[in-house]
């Protein structure tokens, strides 16, 4: 039989579940499950590539009594309700089937295998080959020398001769083991006692029902079992009855009808984006064609001088640059790209090695530094910041920033973790770009982008440019919609040359120290590796939580406190090994051996690595598009989690040290976010004891604890400070009970106490929210948004999790925006003064400057009159300054 007269029914509400409990913990990243979806895709998936079927359907059961609830009400009648989170997928699902252009079928009153038994039967007389696709064997009664049945999710094929191989029976005899095994599933009650084995060995011996009840004689013998049978023979017929699949369905559509049409790839590729499904929208995105793209190679000075004159009168262009390393202050420029129109891209070579003919340093300057330069005419790009180091290098100061599609990107959707030119292009456009390894190759045989050669590197250099200018289009009509213009004209873009200013200037740090801090960790990393085979009495590999554990829980005897995630062996985390130290001196010292280890690799040892050997000093990396608040982060080195208040942290950061002559001052903000909680709030009493100058924590102390002032001790001031900070996280009682070693009661009692004093911040707390339970976004002073979807899951911890965020993210997010807004003045402010400091870095709520012995006191005066007076709110801004020899002693 030709493959043509082949057809695929599908037992659609079979797979439904299957692929819900075979996937579990799936959802988009606002809270959708998708499971189910991804599973049942996948299915669908699998039997279109592996079959290439001409002939397809998708049968599923309506919700509803069918014929069978006629018979007997209770079919079905301890199955459980379907799932929210699976009824919720499966309007998706069909959403996908259609996408793939497969028919769907459901009639009510009717199961989908009611359906696939009347087409089967139907497709066999027109000379049909019948696949069933699904794992219920109750299709077996259906299986016949022209209907198989196959189940995608074992990859198993039952066929006529595998049944009688199998259980010595014809298919359609398994109808009657149905009737007296009965099936627990639907509620089918058949025979007590007699399950699918016995059932199969009766029909195998007497060959049907009627036949065991002519013949109830010859089971006799096994009484237990004649009793059963000889005294359900209604509920038996009854059973068979409802195991039966209806073969004769009134159905409008014929066969001819689920005739397979050819995907709509565009829609699919929608929808999986939509759902967050990477693989396969990869799969389903459709490049533009690219002889579509006009893309082209810039090396005459006629043709450069054409170039930059349709540059210089255009309002706005793209531009990218391709470099010899993917950290900016050690890049070397190779070529620089540009893109003014969608579907078209310049590349001008530039540090191509190799013969190639490339426009000389001098010309590109004498041509391009001018339009560059020019404020007035408007740039986007990809992260420009980088593209503004690399062109510093090259001579030329990038002006006239105006847009970036990273940070445009990371403002649309803070909570998705990449923000890359090849992520942007498949999400906005449904476009693959060319990726760098195609270009440069992979692993050892990788060559670095100046060996490339430039007609290798134009379709890949343009695209970059292209793409960006295509993305900025997008975004800023999306921008003006959610009504984020003004934060990214206001804060974002002016912050990026800001950024890049300090990346490049760095900070300088000295090696020695670093060297000499190495040492002296290393030896007390040996002792107490000697101390710890001490306590342990034996050696063994203190890295490996398995010994550990062994070492502590079965040698030791000490109290497991958890298992890990997998339940197969001791947990050893901090959190153990913290509530064990008080027990046992082993725990302590194991503790501090972790922290002394992670601090020498993490940063004494890798610091010096870092230091670039032109400069002498670090370049950090700050990034605008990681966090979901908004707050900067800093990578290579994340100059973030040095431990402020630990002695080793502050070892570390006597390293950091001024250029000769200059000495390095600290403007760190004084309680940003309990400010800025005070302000969202409207707190009465917050408000007052800011507007007095009083400290907060004392104030607290003695509003929570009841006492007079005199008797607000460091303690008690201590854990006032706990909960301050605890409140604006969304602390529970339990989170505050272990951080201040007091009871559940006790802890709650305190969060009660403080909300009653501070009925302003509760109030605050409760209305955002309801507010975004009901509208799923929560947002900052300066307008910067995050959706928490998450807010209204069934999941309780899922949920809690979103309800603090939502507290904790308009107060984090705007003190990282005001802080951001300070750097901005800041900068422009030291430029109006002609002033020789040099801002250098920004680590959460601090401000670091390198500043001329001289200019030390107008610097001060300076930056406490911006930052303190950078956006007017209900309460005061106050900076605490500090000044030294280096960043500890600045603090």
């Amino acid at each position: 039989m030709e493959d043509s007269k082949k057809i695929f029914l599908i037992d659609g509400s079979a797979f439904l579940y299957r692929a819900f409990h075979a996937i579990r913990s799936l959802s988009t990243s606002k809270g959708h499950p998708t499971n189910a979806t991804f599973g049942f895709t996948r299915i669908l998936l699998k039997l279109l590539r592996d079959n290439s079927p001409e002939y397809a359907v998708v049968m599923f059961d309506v919700k509803g009594p069918t014929f069978r609830h006629k018979i007997y009400d209770q079919y079905k009648a301890n199955r459980p309700p379907m799932p929210v989170e699976l009824a919720a997928q499966i309007p998706d699902i069909k959403r996908i089937i259609a996408a793939l252009n497969i028919p769907i079928v459901e009639k009510l009153g009717f199961e989908a295998d009611d359906l696939v038994g009347t087409y089967s039967k139907l497709a066999q007389e027109k000379d049909f080959e019948v696949v069933m696709v699904t794992g219920d064997k109750d299709f077996i009664q259906l299986i016949t020398g022209k209907c198989t049945l196959w189940d995608p999710m074992k990859d198993t094929i039952l066929d006529e001769n595998k049944i009688k191989e199998d259980m010595g029976i014809e298919p359609r005899q398994f109808i009657d083991v149905l009737g007296l095994a009965g099936d627990t599933a639907d509620n089918i009650p058949g025979v007590k006692g007699v399950g699918p084995k016995t059932a199969i060995k009766l029909i195998n011996e007497f060959g049907s029902i009627e036949n065991i009840y002519d013949n109830l004689d010859k089971i006799k013998p096994r009484k237990k079992l004649y009793e059963n049978i000889s005294s359900s023979k209604d509920i038996v017929f009854l059973s068979r009855d409802l195991a039966t699949i209806d073969k004769s369905v009134s159905i409008k559509k014929s066969i001819k009808d689920f005739k397979l049409e050819a995907f709509d790839r565009k829609k699919a590729f929608e929808l999986f984006q939509e759902f967050e499904f990477k693989a396969l929208a990869a799969e389903f995105a459709q490049n533009a064609d690219k002889t579509e793209k006009i893309y082209k190679l810039i090396t005459t000075t006629k043709e450069l001088e054409k170039l930059a004159h349709v540059l210089e009168n255009k309002q706005i262009f793209a531009i990218d640059t391709e470099t010899t390393s993917k950290h900016p202050n050690k890049a070397e420029l190779v070529g620089i790209s540009f893109s003014f129109r969608e579907n078209q891209g310049c590349y001008i070579p530039i540090g191509h090695s190799g013969e190639c003919e490339q426009p000389a340093k001098e010309e590109i300057l004498r041509i391009f530094k001018p339009i560059l330069e020019n404020p007035d005419i408007n740039k986007v790009g990809q992260n420009i910041k980088y593209d503004y180091i690399v062109l510093s290098k090259f001579g030329i100061t990038l002006e006239g920033i105006a847009f970036d599609t990273m940070i445009a990107s990371h403002l649309l959707n803070p909570s998705v973790r990449r923000h890359s030119l090849d992520k942007i292009a498949m999400d906005l456009f449904g476009y693959k770009t060319i990726s760098y390894e195609e270009v440069t190759g992979k692993g050892k045989n990788q060559i670095n982008f100046k060996d490339v050669p430039v007609l290798e590197a134009v379709n890949y250099a343009c695209e970059d440019a292209d793409i960006t200018f295509m993305a900025y289009i997008e975004f800023k009509k999306r921008i003006k919609d959610m009504g984020f213009s003004s934060l990214m004209e206001t804060i974002e873009v002016p912050l990026i040359r800001v950024l890049a200013d300090m990346e490049m200037e760095g900070i300088k740090v000295d090696k020695d120290a670093l060297k000499i801090l190495s040492t002296t960790f290393d030896t007390e990393l040996k002792n107490l590796e000697k101390e710890i085979y001490s306590l342990a009495g034996e050696e063994f590999n203190i890295n490996s939580s398995q010994q550990l554990g062994v070492i502590l829980f079965e040698k030791l005897k000490l109290k497991t406190i958890k298992k890990t995630k997998k339940k197969t062996g001791y947990s050893t985390d901090v959190e153990v090994l913290t509530k064990l130290a008080p027990t046992h001196e082993l725990p302590e010292k194991l503790l501090r051996y972790r922290t002394l280890g992670k601090l020498k690799s993490t940063y004494v040892d890798s610091l010096q690595r870092l230091i670039n050997k032109k400069s002498g000093r670090i370049h950090t990396s700050f990034n605008q598009t990681i966090t979901v608040t908004g707050r900067l982060s800093s990578s290579k080195p994340n100059l973030q989690n040095i431990p402020i208040r630990k002695k080793e942290g502050k070892k570390i950061r006597e390293a950091f040290i001024p250029k000769e002559g200059h000495t390095l001052i600290s403007a760190d903000y004084s309680q940003i976010e309990l400010r800025v909680l005070a302000h969202c709030a409207e707190d009465k009493i917050l408000i007052e004891a800011f507007n007095n100058g009083e400290d907060i924590h004392t104030r607290t102390a003695l509003e929570i604890f009841q006492v007079l002032p005199q008797f607000v001790t460091d303690d008690l001031r201590s854990q006032a400070k706990t909960i301050n900070f605890g409140i604006i996280y969304g602390m529970s009682g339990f989170r505050l009970a272990n951080d201040l070693s007091i009871s559940r009661k006790m802890a709650n009692a305190y969060i009660d106490s403080y909300f009653k004093r501070y009925s302003g911040v509760k109030k605050f707390i409760d209305t955002i929210v309801e507010e975004t339970k009901k509208t799923c976004e929560v947002h900052t002073i300066f307008g910067r948004k995050r959706r928490l979807d998450d807010i209204n899951s069934s999941n309780v911890n899922i949920r809690n999790f979103a309800q603090r965020a939502a507290v904790n993210t308009p107060i984090q997010g705007s003190a990282a925006d005001l802080i951001k807004l300070a750097m901005i003045k800041m900068d422009a402010a030291l430029k109006k003064n002609n002033m020789a400091s040099k801002m250098l870095l920004s680590v959460h709520d601090e401000i670091i400057f390198e500043t001329p012995f001289e200019e030390k006191d107008s610097l001060i005066d300076l930056a406490k009159n911006v930052m303190e007076n950078v956006h007017p709110l209900k309460v005061p801004l106050e900076v605490n300054f500090g000044s030294g020899k280096n960043w500890a002693q600045a603090h």
